[in-house]
């Protein structure tokens, strides 16, 4: 039984994968003696890992994700409990009373942390994260293993080449489709391959008004979904200057535009609710948890049909989806048994641990394309799938990140309301949010002086 500390059990799934991209499972580096087993005689694909099985250690894993507490005893806890029998992992979860900085003050922060790679700002401010290369060179753990996208991304964090984690399992991205609705107008599938614009006109075909229900052929998470995949920087991370007036996040206000002005898109409900609870949106785009809330829909009895493309993509980009993202699992700073806590992400990066993931349907980490071919094979609601399509994309690269993004793309985002009301074109408004990103990055250097 997983032991949860001031849980908050969130009703996300009962089907145990959550979201992933492309990768494969991490097999482990090897010894430099070549021993060919283990201590526990555990023969990896690509290496031998070694292990202690011995340790004895109280450990605590903390995260502010959404996984429920099965999914953390089936993916983490049990894994961790079969290897090291020694071992507790106690589960702590972000909350009232548990905030990251509220444990810092009282000494009690985790020795593991959970998390996705674009979440890691507080506790890189709270130095929490710990330089995990010289655990990597003592363990000789191969890094080559490991999906490098996903690896990439995690490596930015680090100013002077450190690397503050491991993916665990990484994301993926899909056009994910209501067949019901395009079955009703008589409208084909989307496909493979497909452009932004393409499947922008597709949309208009199902964007209407039908027996008193209004239909919409597309709709997104937010503009980030388009720029994710034209990794563009938001400040730069040498002069610290906003970069909002590049033709890049035109080109990104352009393509929402194209969107938003089909006759029949000026009321929207969230994207999630129209897909999911009212089904009067045919396509949505977006990461693995998607399948996820299917299946729940199909255990309490409402069926969907449904299937899935490969991500749109911008023609001067071809066959790139969204950006590199990641579930990682990081030793942390203050933790008083990193060499347990280590050793406990190596064993969940190695086969076994990795191989459950791929098979109730989430991508490994690992660069071993074999892992993924038995993808989803536990999980009945990908029976009849077009799997390719979350295999064929590859991620947009992670852009160089600045401490000052959020502070930029906040502007962004919160410009573009102009632009679709028509008060402002495209052009002023991404100059008034610059100069305003400008401004208030100014000020708030001068405050950490």
């Amino acid at each position: 039984m997983v032991r949860i500390r001031n849980a908050s059990i969130l009703a996300l799934s009962s089907l145990y994968f959550i979201t992933a991209l492309s990768g494969c499972s991490p097999q482990a580096g090897s010894q430099a003696d070549g021993n060919t087993a283990n201590k526990a005689g555990e023969n990896e694909k690509a290496g031998t890992m070694n292990f202690d099985p011995n340790l004895s250690a109280q450990l605590s894993i903390y995260t502010d994700l959404g996984m429920t507490d099965e999914w953390f005893e089936r993916f983490i806890i049990a894994p961790v409990r079969k290897k090291f029998p020694n071992i507790t992992l106690e589960v702590v979860r972000k909350q009232k009373g548990t905030n990251p900085d509220e444990l810092v003050i009282a000494g009690t922060f985790p020795d593991i942390l959970y998390n996705s790679t674009p979440r890691l700002t507080q506790y890189k401010d709270l130095n929490l994260l710990y330089d995990m290369r010289e655990l990597i060179k003592k363990h000789h753990f191969d890094l080559n293993s490991l999906n490098q996208p996903a690896l990439d991304a995690i490596k930015q964090w680090g100013d002077k080449g450190e690397l503050y984690g491991l993916p665990f399992w990484v994301n993926f991205s899909a056009l994910y489709y209501n067949k019901d609705i395009f079955d009703r107008f008589g409208v084909p599938y989307p496909k493979d391959g497909m452009t932004w614009d393409e499947v922008i006109e597709l949309s208009k075909s199902l964007t209407r008004n039908e027996g008193g229900v209004a239909y919409r052929g597309l709709d997104i998470h937010s503009l980030n979904d388009f720029y994710s995949q034209l990794s563009l920087p938001y400040v730069d991370a040498q002069t610290d200057k906003p970069l909002l007036e590049t033709e890049g996040f035109k080109k990104v206000y352009e393509t929402m535009m194209k969107l938003y002005k089909i006759p029949g898109n000026e009321i929207r409900k969230p994207a999630k609710d129209a897909f999911l609870k009212d089904k009067n949106l045919a396509m949505w785009p977006m990461y693995a948890d998607v399948p996820t809330l299917i299946n729940d829909l199909e255990l309490n009895g409402d069926p969907f049909n449904w299937d899935m493309a490969q991500m749109p993509s911008f023609p001067d980009s071809p066959g790139v989806a969204w950006q590199a993202d990641s579930h990682n699992l990081h030793v942390t700073n203050t933790s008083k048994n990193k060499e347990a806590a280590f050793q406990v992400i190596m064993y969940l990066l190695s086969q076994e641990p990795q191989m459950e993931l791929v098979k109730s349907g989430l991508l490994s980490s690992s660069a071993d394309p074999e892992m993924n071919k038995r993808f989803g094979e536990s999980i009945g609601v990908f029976k009849g799938k077009h799997l390719d399509a979350i295999l064929k994309s590859k991620p947009a690269p992670k852009y160089t990140m600045s401490k000052y993004d959020s502070i930029a793309s906040g502007e962004f985002n919160a410009a573009f309301k102009n632009v679709e009301s028509g008060a402002k074109d495209i052009n002023t408004a991404l100059r008034e949010a610059n100069e305003a990103a400008e401004k208030r990055i100014q000020e708030k250097k001068a405050t950490q002086k």
